[in-house]
């Protein structure tokens, strides 16, 4: 809670895979896991944060060799239950590479929920839970079957992940 000046809220902490987050709509919704270890903090409850003022959005990233990374999006909303979970985000400054803003304005899919652009394919069900635009761009709720992806981060492969808001003054 101490990086970058704290006052973080975590949304989602990826360890090793324990926890599993192939799940349905419902848990996304409502959120599931272990806050300390593995977990979700649920769409409504960030529909809930982002709509009662400005946030940004921190994904810290530890890729295969134990190098750290991150990305930061100035701009981060995520819409209500009418919109299934639409987000908005954008102005991206970091390490990382941006493998968010490909996901702008997407809705959010599940394994019961397919909500993507992909008209091949179900991202959810081979990707994990996410705002897919197009399948693998970023996909940190995926199986732990190899490594979470982010696109432009190191041969897109990361082996944890945590994802953190943070209210802007």
């Amino acid at each position: 809670m101490n990086t970058d000046g704290g006052g973080w809220t975590i949304i989602q902490r990826r360890i090793d895979g324990w926890f599993q987050f192939q799940r349905p709509w419902i848990d996304y919704e409502n959120g599931f896991g272990i806050v300390d270890e593995e977990y979700w903090f649920g769409n409504k409850h960030i529909h809930s944060l982002t709509s009662s003022g400005k946030y940004e959005l921190r994904i810290d990233l530890t890729d295969l060799s134990n190098r750290k990374k991150y990305a930061v999006y100035k701009t981060f909303v995520v819409g209500d239950a009418a919109s299934r979970y639409k987000l908005t985000v954008g102005d991206y400054i970091g390490t990382a590479g941006d493998s968010m803003t490909i996901q702008n304005g997407m809705k959010f899919s599940t394994i019961d929920q397919d909500n993507d652009l992909d008209s091949g394919a179900d991202c959810a069900k081979t990707y994990g839970a996410w705002w897919h635009n197009h399948c693998g761009a970023s996909c940190l709720n995926r199986r732990f079957i190899s490594n979470l992806c982010w696109r432009s981060f190191s041969r897109n492969s990361a082996k944890t992940s945590v994802m953190m808001l943070r209210k802007l003054k």
